[in-house]
């Protein structure tokens, strides 16, 4: 549609610009001719009047053209605002999203202290738990258990640590642990009396307690 109104206008304005140059180049050779002598040599003949004619054609075909070319680059313009206005309300969206996110990380960092602070209640030197819970033991530190304490060594090595002539009760299998034996994974062990009975960590260890402990 926009190429059929391009060319219709440019058949006008070329016909429009014949008749206007042909009016005007005649009116000059009748006055020219009217106020000097008729000769061969001042009359405007057809091969001049044909040279201004293709001269102007050019010179309207060229104009043409460069209208085209800045309705084109105004079309690749308009094309790229829209890109950019979609670029906009994407990163919109994204910064809403990444609110949101921040949103639900604070709300997560706030349970978590919660869950921290209602973990464990000290009283003396030992921390008792609420119900069962996972404490860790860094690598070579000391856990010591209160009396009655049950525990369950999830990951890690631990090396049984017991006053001489105690033991640690191992539930499981029903018989007693003495000092500096490694303790068995997902067995259930009891503390009996509160007398300095634990375990060392030679590495990191994750143990489930039950009861009260301390880390030294």
């Amino acid at each position: 549609m926009e190429k059929e109104r391009r060319r219709r206008f440019k058949k006008g304005v070329n016909f429009l610009i014949l008749v206007v140059l042909a009016a005007g180049v005649l009116s000059i050779g009748v006055i020219f001719a009217s106020s000097t002598s008729i000769d061969s040599s001042a009359l405007v003949t057809y091969g001049f009047f044909k040279k201004q004619v293709d001269q102007l054609k050019m010179y309207i075909d060229n104009k043409i053209n460069e209208l085209d070319k800045k309705i084109k680059d105004a079309n690749v313009s308009a094309g790229q605002a829209q890109d950019i206005s979609k670029l906009q309300s994407q990163v919109a969206n994204l910064s809403s999203e990444i609110e949101k996110l921040k949103l639900q990380t604070a709300q997560l960092d706030a349970k978590l202290k919660d869950i921290s602070s209602s973990s464990g209640v000290k009283k003396g030197d030992f921390i008792y738990t609420k119900g069962y819970e996972v404490i860790k033991v860094p690598k070579s530190k000391t856990i010591l258990f209160d009396a009655s304490t049950e525990f369950v060594v999830r990951v890690g090595k631990a090396i049984s640590v017991v006053p001489k002539g105690a033991t640690i009760i191992d539930l499981t299998s029903a018989k007693d642990v003495g000092a500096n034996q490694q303790l068995l994974f997902n067995h259930f062990y009891l503390v009996a009396r509160s007398d300095g009975r634990g375990f060392k960590a030679v590495d990191d260890v994750w143990v489930i307690v039950n009861g009260g402990y301390k880390i030294k």
